[in-house]
């Protein structure tokens, strides 16, 4: 599940990447938006499906991010200000690498089979 969620990460910082590049387009804006609106679902429900604490905070952290990145995406369109594009492209990687860290542990939790 986390690289499905890293991948989403991924496409949404390209799409950002083209909202930056090619200006604000309405069904760029718009999926932008609904791939927010998507990690932030994947976040929640990761939340209710893990036990160990370690992985409850990063997913913590993970909605923060991605509800304060929606804020700040939200303040860009009003005031297109490359400073509010700085950050909103730093927390968006931040939530990129949280996923990133998850798989990590999750993949890092198998024991591999002897040979």
């Amino acid at each position: 599940m986390w690289l499905i969620c890293a991948g989403v990460a991924i496409v949404q910082l390209i799409l950002g990447n083209a909202i930056v590049i090619y200006g604000e387009l309405s069904y760029l804006i718009g999926t932008h938006a609904v791939l927010a609106v998507i990690l932030l679902i994947l976040s929640v429900y990761g939340y209710t499906r893990v036990n160990a604490n370690v992985q409850k905070r990063i997913l913590i952290g993970n909605i923060a991010l991605v509800i304060t990145t929606s804020v700040l995406g939200y303040l860009w369109t009003i005031f297109y200000s490359p400073l509010i594009t700085l950050i909103h492209f730093f927390l968006a990687l931040g939530v990129l690498s949280n996923f990133s860290v998850l798989y990590g542990l999750d993949r890092g939790s198998y024991q591999s089979p002897k040979a």
